[in-house]
């Protein structure tokens, strides 16, 4: 049985005097996004600059300039989504660590996850493809595909030897029935998150953590279930 209330309870017992490493991490994300946005915002600036000199000329140069924007666009796209995956399984695999121990955790567990960053990049684009496709649709079918993916993440964090299109599937079946339940555990956060952005970002010091803790514990509840219920099997998480 799906338990908001407990998950959320449980993660403010579980993150009591252990807020350094969430922080940190967070901290440490943030701040390595911010400088891959800085070339992207350096080059669009410049690129502006180039346009306004080049308006009053030929059609041809102002495509040019459009190709080169773009294909920088696309590129830093790109490398940030890359260094998102990547960071995301590594911060996963931390929380999912704490949630199993009272054990303290370091820093060098958070390193210890950037180990397995090709199938990070892999399983983040394999899902972002097909929440695209999904949404392609309409935005209803991506929203509800976008639940059903994402406990994909947590999967490939806690099995390491887990395929990312394996973790993909399983993923679908243990939020099968789930979906809605994972949808309100996220708007039940919505205060939270209006703290965060009131206190000029220092309330997410504490509200980054919470979240993405409670979202863990719903993650364990959820296989806890299938794995009770024979929709997953352990054999199916080994491989």
């Amino acid at each position: 049985m799906f338990d908001r209330i407990k998950y959320k309870n449980f993660a403010k017992t579980q993150l009591k005097g252990r807020f350094k490493i969430p922080i940190v991490m967070f901290l440490v994300t943030s701040f390595i996004t911010l400088i891959v946005e800085i070339p992207s915002q350096i080059r669009n600036f410049m690129l502006s600059e180039e346009s306004s000199i080049i308006k009053n000329n030929f059609d041809f140069s102002q495509m040019t300039l459009i190709l080169k924007n773009t294909f920088f666009e696309n590129l830093t796209e790109l490398i940030f989504a890359s260094i998102i995956f990547v960071f995301t399984v590594a911060t996963f695999g931390v929380y999912i660590k704490m949630s199993k121990s009272p054990e303290k955790v370091y820093f060098s567990d958070f390193i210890d996850g950037f180990s397995s960053w090709l199938k990070s990049i892999f399983a983040g684009f394999w899902q972002s493809l097909w929440i695209y496709l999904w949404s392609l649709l309409f935005l209803i079918p991506g929203l509800v595909k976008s639940y059903a993916y994402s406990q994909q993440f947590y999967l490939i964090a806690e099995y390491k030897n887990l395929s990312v299109t394996k973790a993909l599937k399983l993923s679908m079946k243990i939020t099968d029935g789930h979906k809605w339940d994972l949808f309100i555990l996220d708007l039940s956060f919505i205060g939270w998150f209006m703290f965060g952005f009131i206190t000029l970002g220092i309330g997410f010091l504490y509200v980054i953590p919470y979240y993405r803790m409670t979202s863990i514990n719903a993650y364990h509840g959820l296989l806890k279930e299938a794995v009770e219920k024979g929709i997953v099997t352990q054999e199916d998480l080994i491989s």
